[in-house]
């Protein structure tokens, strides 16, 4: 079977020895503890790694000059060996390291070979708890020679009486009684131990949780981890004055008169309402009545036969409504296209007028559309600052932005009735009404100290102050607020002095070290010294229980709370 020796320095702990105890090949492994090992202040430690061991098919030994070590080790089942030497000699008997520190006494003459590996690591030499086991020894008689036995010489007659035989034997005798007694008093007065417990120690945790905030809750729920979470409204108002981007055009058409003449002599000649005459520059008017012009006359002026047109006046109205119909005097000049132009004539002898061209600002749907619409921006930025700076929330409570709803928003007037207003601007305004969620994290650490509580091993009491919980950055969902929790604190092993006390009466040195020592760090002295058991007279015996030196739990102030999932983020803020 390969062997592997394993040095330990002082201070490693049971995460390093499980480590190297993984690392091994060896179907053999020997720890070796130096004295004051941290790993040997708990019975658990060493039942860890017997349990690793068995897992691993291996065979775990422990190595080690202290024989309260020893003893622990062997009441978890873990061979031991006071020396590296004693473990080189051969495999022990699993669980007897009491035992076997007391046969390494030898019942000759009370020497005890130790061996004193080199501790790696270490800046001091691992020094053997002096064994207080008894050291046996022969009796005088087994060492001396037999005296020769002479045979008496054989007398004759009667022996003559001693006078002073009688008062010797008596004296003898007196004494023997004396020294008995002595002895019995001496044996049932002197003995007396002092015994000190330190009792074990252990770190309970770390504890990780998960406690998530959740509305509607009055009191925290310790069995499905929920604290409760309360829910703040916000009145959110907006309003803004928004330009009218829309134009109403209003124009008039310019009218005047105008008048035709004919030159045809032989034939009247008819015109339609609604004929179209224009100016040279291409201006357009329409008659508004029809007119009949008479044959035109003949006549002698100086002496000469002239033609004398004939007249008729009729009013005209511009094709195109604005400005442009508006023209001088004399300007309308050309006839209707089915006119000959030769025969008959039109001219306007005023000016035409009332043709106008007015622009108004009128309100128009989509400028309605674009004021809400910039309105809900605004209103949502307004419910995000009203969050920020809140000063309603009670203290101790951490509002939660990213929690914030806006329900849907009423505007100041109907936007109906805004459109087709002729005016340059509008106003506009819109109200809703907001919740964001906030925590009070009190019962968040309530919570985790109820879980570290329920964790303490049996045997142990929690060491009241010792409970140190870390809550982490909480991770926000939409309305989902979790927290990631780690606790832990310190147990003490509970220690009745009394029972113990009756329960190592009368028990060897060895058998009530391996008794004490499930209970913690013990010392034993007696006195006499060379007294081998635990004296039964109950007040011949002291026990101690001082308080032990308790680990500071060091929960982590880093907490993994996994991947963040997408849109979400630690939050939080306390007004």
């Amino acid at each position: 079977m390969k062997t592997a020796i394993v040095y330990l320095d002082i201070d490693d702990e049971i995460t390093s020895a499980v480590a190297r105890l993984r690392s091994l090949k060896e179907e053999r492994i020997a720890l070796t503890l130096p004295h004051g090992s941290r790993l040997a202040t708990s019975r658990i430690n060493f039942r860890l790694l017997a349990r690793e061991a068995t897992n691993r098919k291996k065979t775990l030994e422990i190595v080690t000059g202290d024989a309260s070590a020893r003893a622990l080790a062997a009441s978890a089942g873990l061979p031991t060996h006071v020396s590296v030497a004693a473990f080189e000699a051969g495999p022990p008997t699993p669980g007897t390291a009491p035992a076997a520190a007391t046969a390494a006494t030898g019942s000759g003459g009370g020497i005890r070979s130790t061996s004193r590996p080199p501790a790696r690591g270490s800046a001091h030499e691992p020094h053997p708890e002096p064994d207080d086991s008894p050291t046996l020894a022969l009796p005088i008689e087994a060492r001396l020679p037999s005296p020769r036995i002479a045979t008496p010489v054989p007398q004759i007659g009667r022996r003559p009486p001693s006078p002073t035989r009688g008062r010797r034997l008596a004296v003898a005798l007196g004494l023997v009684a004396l020294l008995t007694a002595g002895a019995v008093a001496g044996f049932q007065l002197l003995p007396s131990a002092t015994i000190v417990l330190i009792p074990t120690t252990d770190t309970v945790g770390p504890l990780r949780l998960s406690v998530t905030a959740q509305a509607g809750l009055t009191t925290p729920d310790p069995a499905a981890l929920l604290v409760p979470a309360t829910s703040f409204p916000f009145d959110v108002e907006v309003s803004q004055t928004f330009p009218a981007t829309g134009l109403k055009v209003d124009e008039t058409a310019a009218t005047g008169e105008v008048t035709f003449s004919s030159l045809n002599t032989g034939n009247s000649n008819p015109i339609p309402e609604g004929s179209i005459v224009k100016t040279e520059s291409g201006t357009e008017f329409r008659t508004t009545a029809p007119i009949t012009l008479p044959p035109a006359q003949i006549g002698i002026i100086d002496g000469k036969f002239v033609v004398i047109p004939s007249t008729r006046k009729v009013g005209v109205v511009a094709i195109t409504p604005g400005t442009t119909g508006n023209v001088g005097a004399g300007k309308i000049v050309v006839v209707p296209e089915k006119e000959n132009p030769k025969r008959t004539l039109v001219k306007n002898e005023a000016p035409t007028t009332g043709g106008a061209h007015t622009e108004s600002p009128v309100v128009q749907q989509s400028d309605v559309d674009a004021a809400l619409a910039a309105l809900d921006t605004a209103l949502a930025a307004r419910f995000a600052e009203q969050v920020a700076g809140s000063t309603d929330v009670p203290p101790g409570t951490t509002l939660f932005p990213e929690t914030r709803s806006l329900g849907p928003s009423t505007p100041s007037v109907d936007p109906a009735t805004l459109v087709g207003l002729l005016q340059p601007t509008f106003d506009l305004g819109l109200t809703a009404q907001g919740t964001a969620l906030g925590v009070d994290p009190g019962p968040i650490s309530t919570l985790a100290e109820t879980r570290i509580r329920a964790a303490v091993d049996p045997g142990f009491v929690l060491d009241e102050g010792s409970i140190q919980p870390v809550v982490g950055a909480p991770i926000v969902i939409g309305t989902s607020i979790t927290f990631p929790v780690s606790v832990q604190a310190t147990e003490t092993r509970l220690i009745d002095a009394t029972a113990l006390r009756d329960q190592i009466r009368g028990l060897g040195l060895p058998q009530a070290r391996t008794v004490l020592g499930a209970f913690g760090q013990v010392t034993i002295t007696v006195w006499p010294d060379w007294v081998t058991t635990i004296p039964s007279n109950d007040g011949r015996v002291s026990l101690t229980v001082e308080e032990p030196v308790r680990p500071s739990p060091a929960a982590s102030s880093s907490l993994d709370a996994g991947p963040t999932p997408a849109g979400a983020g630690p939050s939080g803020s306390t007004p």
